[in-house]
């Protein structure tokens, strides 16, 4: 029987940047290390929920947030648009 190569302790875990985009642009220069894409767009989402609920007004009717790899690579956007919606007087 074989057994599999012992561990050197220290798994790659890529390293995400979160840069959010609210009228402003707020680049993440030290980004979070996660175990993949899925669990980078997870936190996004979690994060676009905080920020709409703790923020009383937008700057701008359109919110993004570009999640990019370690080379400054965009590999997913998330983004959110309000948009008024008025009916017109009958």
């Amino acid at each position: 029987m074989r057994c599999a190569p012992a561990s050197t302790g220290r798994e790659h875990v890529p390293r995400f940047f979160f840069h959010i985009t609210d009228g402003q642009i707020f680049r993440d220069n030290i980004g979070t290390e996660l175990p993949s894409l899925v669990e980078a767009r997870r936190e996004a989402l979690l994060t676009f929920s905080d920020l709409v609920k703790n923020r009383e007004e937008w700057k701008s009717d359109e919110w993004c947030i570009d999640i990019a790899n370690g080379e400054g690579r965009t590999l997913l956007t998330l983004k959110v648009r309000m948009e008024e919606v008025r009916s017109e007087a009958a």
